[in-house]
């Protein structure tokens, strides 16, 4: 991993992290992402799948033998202690293919959008770290209107995450994201540059 540079990107749920990821591939940066990798760790017939389902059960496997991700995601999102559960099983697969990724790369700067940087252990490889956060509100709201969800089942969601505070004290960088696209786009674009001066 020597001469790449690291960049972990990771946030609350509805913060506005995607466009903040699309701002950072623009300006070069080689995007790992994450949720796509934990996608491909759950394919049918993989270990990782066969690890989920013996934890929770056959009911979150459809009759085609994928991953009903809306059952498991109603499980987890409403207990911490089976969310916690999921992602230790989940977690090795991800980084282990996250490295592999990285060691493959042909770009020098490399950004991870990793919306568990820090509950997976990654951040460990990062040379830098940015979080985007926002009030709870807003992001309730985002969530609703981005994966159709009830006000209820929103805050479900969030609730099973940090607060922003857990982002900010663990990152080089914040960008608070609760105003205008364009506003968040000035933000990211300091932070952007002001990595890149460190990158040079």
């Amino acid at each position: 991993m020597e001469k790449k540079y690291i960049c972990g990107l990771t946030g609350m749920s509805g913060a506005g992290k995607s466009s903040v990821c699309e701002q950072f591939k623009a300006a070069g940066f080689f995007v790992i992402d994450c949720d796509r990798v934990s996608r491909q760790a759950v394919q049918k017939g993989g270990d990782c799948l066969f690890e989920i389902e013996k934890y929770f059960g056959s009911e979150i496997i459809t009759e085609s033998g994928e991953l009903d991700r809306k059952k498991l995601g109603n499980i987890v999102f409403s207990d911490k202690r089976k969310l916690e559960r999921l992602n230790d099983i989940i977690y090795p697969y991800i980084t282990y293919n996250v490295l592999e990724q990285i060691r493959t790369a042909d770009n020098a700067m490399l950004l991870l959008d990793a919306p568990t940087l820090f509950e997976s252990g990654i951040d460990f490889i990062c040379d830098g770290i940015v979080s985007v956060v926002c009030d709870k509100e807003t992001s309730i709201q985002r969530i609703m209107k981005r994966d159709k969800l009830t006000y209820i089942q929103a805050e479900n969601r969030l609730s099973s995450q940090h607060p922003p505070e857990y982002y900010t004290e663990k990152s080089d960088y914040s960008i608070e994201n609760n105003g205008s696209m364009e506003q968040l786009f000035q933000k990211t674009q300091t932070v952007i540059n002001n990595l890149c001066e460190k990158i040079q």
